[in-house]
Formats: C-alpha cells, structure tokens, sequence
C-alpha cells in the first residue's frame, strides 16, 4: 500500500470528504440573517453530530460577519489562526484540526489567498470587495437541512422520552408479576426472570433514540406476556357438553358393540395455553412457562440466555447479543487518557466523562487521519464505548510507530468484531501492561 509523508509541504491538506463538502455546496442560497443561520446550526448541532468544539469555531466564525454579508453574497470571516487559539484558547495543532474537521462536514470552505493568508477588505457600506478565509456560504445554503434536523430531532427525542417510559412500566410490571410469583409460591425461577427484567430494561442507558427502545420494549413486553401466561390459573373444563352428547349417542344405540370398539378421535380444538400450563404436572419438565430452571424458554427464546453487556446480532428472525469487543476488559476515562495522551489536549477536565471522551475522540481520529466515514461505522457495530477505547488503542500504537494506516486497521478491526473475532480485550491488556511502573 502506497504511503503518503508526513513531512510539512505548505499546502493546505485535502481530504475526500471535503471534495464531496464542496461538490455538494449550492450554487445560491435564500438571503438570510446570521442569527437564524447560528440558531438553526446549533440546534440540529447534535441530531448531526457535531462536536461541541465545532460548533465553538462556527459560533465564532458567524460572530465575525455582518448582516449584509448573509443577503445572498459570501459571507467570509478572516480570523488568523493565532487570533482563534486566543479565542477558543487552543493550540495551533488543535485548531488547524478544527478547520480540517468543520470542512470535512461541510460547514464552510477555505478561500486561500496566493500567499496562504487572510484577510479581507470592505466598502463604506460594509459590503465585502475583497475577502481570503473562512467561506460560511455553506451554513447559509444549509439553513433548511439544519432546520429539518432539529425538528426530527426534537420529534425523536419525544418519542423516546415516551418510549423510556413505556420501558419503565412494562419492566415494573414484570417485576410486580415476580412479586407475585414468589409470594404465592409459583413454580419457576422467579429470580431469573426478575433479573432478566431490570437488564433488559438497563439497555436503554442514556439513550433517546426511538428504534433501539422500541426494540427493548418489544422484548420487555414479551417477557411480560409469558409470566402472565405461566401465572394464568387453569380454566375450569366443562364437562356438560361431552356428557350430553355421549347421552344422546347412547340413547339411539349408535355404539352396540361397545366403547372398546370405538375408532380413536383426536379433538380439533387444541386447548389454550392457560390451560395447557395446569394440565401439566405444576413441577413437571413439560410445563411451557419460560421459568423453569435449566430448560430453554418457549416463549422469549433466548432472551433468558442472552448475556448482559453484550451487543445485538442477528439469528434468523430473532436478535440474540453479540459479545462486547471488550470481552469483559474494564476501561475507565483515566485508563483512556493514561494509554492515549492524544487525548488529553482535546479535554479540560481532570476527570472527562465518556460524553467528553466521544467529541475528544471525533479530533484524534482526524488527527491520524481515520475518515468520518470510518469513526461513524466503528460507533454504530462497535458501540460508542468500544469505539473511543479502539481509537485510543489505535492512538497508542500509532505514537509507538507499530501503526502506518490507522484507518485502514480500524476499518480492519470493524470487520473482525463483526465475524466475532476482534480481541480488544488483548491490545488493551498489552497496553495495559506497558502501562506498569509508571506514575499515577
């Protein structure tokens, strides 16, 4: 594979993503004002993922133009990159990734004077004659997308919030159905399914996205179906019926030979499944309620045997859980900063929360050069905690120079989790190892 230098050339760097930034930019856009470009921005900031240093440097940038540049001509901001450490109190490397990254999602371009500098110039009226910087006409041909997200946004986290509560309730109600179960006596393994609940139901985490609820309340729902099922008394069989019928049978002498002699019947109508739970023997193996202890359950398949902590795969027409990359490796915000000290220049705080690590992990992968288009696939089969511990891990060979194509390895390191044989666990161990007599 063909590697390109690292060595400083004076030109600015082009990533693909910027081509199709820039192949996708409007020719024209509807004349507007900053603060309705700057609000729609930042409200569908986080339905698009931009990190909050981002939108920092768009806020910024937006801050620099006047009204007049927004009626349908470039808006350009001409700030030196000293002028935005000052601001945004970064270091340089910090900001020339900031640039690379607002411009590889497509929120303006750079116009680059010949001598690499910029500036600008205006008439009496304010109008911009000459200006080499920051192109904002992007945010302004975006205002429509940005308002859309930040309205389907905003219906999403609605539904969410509906759906976490629906989440609470059925799990409430399994519990309550356990309760019950134990209190009466019930034959099964209530202490299970009590567990399996509160699991289930703690997938949900901080999470607001609609589908992935909707797929926890499904299961919590068929849990809770199947307690009612296996708790559901016998219904009391009548008897009448048959005996009226055999009564009239034997009235007309239908039978003279003898009940001995009766061809077999098999009954049509199979009884429910209520009543086939008290038919069997109440510790028996038949019984079908999904409690019994070391049997397989009926009614939510593997949802029983399901492991905690691990992430969906498919199996047919169901969805088991696929074991976590980590395979049980516990990685903390500390440990991250201790293996990767890339890190440490994107956070403040001396104790970073996981949200902290997600944004300073979107700079460190365009620091070494992973695609957005990468990142965004390790977060969606890995999981976000798994991504940031993989960058950081990719981060650390990559500054012990056992790494020449980090994007290529994570992009190699997504496919193996998908077969089900990455063992992050392992790199992790390793680097924790190295990681020995030094100071805390």
């Amino acid at each position: 594979m063909m590697q390109t230098t690292a060595a400083p050339t004076g030109r600015r760097r082009i990533t693909p993503a910027m081509l199709s930034a820039r192949a996708a930019l409007p020719a024209q856009y509807e004349p507007t004002t900053p603060g309705k470009v700057l609000s729609a921005f930042k409200r569908a900031s986080n339905a698009l993922g931009i990190p909050r240093r981002v939108v920092e440097l768009v806020d910024y940038l937006v801050g620099r133009t006047f009204a007049a540049d927004w009626q349908g001509e470039r808006p350009i901001a001409w700030p030196s990159n000293a002028t935005l450490q000052d601001a945004l109190d970064l270091g340089r490397s910090q900001i020339k990734t900031l640039i690379r990254v607002g411009q590889e999602l497509g929120l303006f371009v750079m116009r680059d004077a010949p001598d690499g500098k910029r500036f600008g110039h205006r008439d009496n009226a304010g109008r911009i004659t000459l200006a080499y910087g920051f192109d904002l006409t992007p945010l302004a041909a975006r205002r429509a997308e940005f308002e859309q997200a930040a309205r389907a946004h905003a219906e999403a986290r609605a539904e969410g919030r509906r759906l976490r509560g629906q989440i609470t309730a059925e799990r409430n109600a399994v519990l309550s159905l356990c309760d019950m179960a134990r209190e009466t006596g019930a034959a099964g393994d209530w202490e299970r399914v009590d567990a399996e609940a509160r699991r289930i139901a703690a997938q949900r985490g901080g999470s607001y996205e609609p589908r992935q609820l909707a797929q926890i309340l499904a299961e919590l729902t068929m849990l809770r179906t199947s307690a009612i099922e296996a708790l559901t008394p016998a219904e009391p069989v009548d008897n009448s019926a048959s005996e009226a019928a055999e009564t009239a049978n034997n009235s007309v002498n239908t039978d003279p030979t003898g009940p001995e002699n009766r061809p077999p019947l098999t009954p049509t109508n199979p009884p429910s499944i209520a009543k086939a739970n008290t038919e069997q023997k109440s510790d028996g193996p038949n019984r079908p309620g999904v409690f019994m202890r070391g049997a397989a359950p009926r009614k939510v398949g593997e949802l029983i045997q399901a492991s905690a902590g691990a992430a969906p795969v498919r199996s047919g027409n169901r969805e088991r859980r696929r074991e976590s990359a980590l395979r049980g490796f516990v990685v903390t915000p500390d440990f991250i900063l201790r293996v990767a000290p890339a890190f440490r220049s994107w956070i403040k705080s001396t104790s970073p929360t996981w949200r902290e690590l997600l944004d300073a992990a979107f700079y460190v992968r365009s620091e070494l050069g992973i695609s957005q288009h990468a990142w965004g696939q390790a977060c969606g089969v890995l999981g976000q905690t798994e991504a940031i511990a993989t960058i950081a891990a990719i981060a650390a060979r990559h500054a012990a120079g056992e790494v020449k194509s980090p994007g290529g390895l994570l992009r190699r390191m997504v496919e193996l989790h998908e077969t089900g044989e990455l063992r992050l666990d392992r790199t992790l161990f390793g680097l924790a190892d190295g990681l020995k007599g030094t100071a805390h």
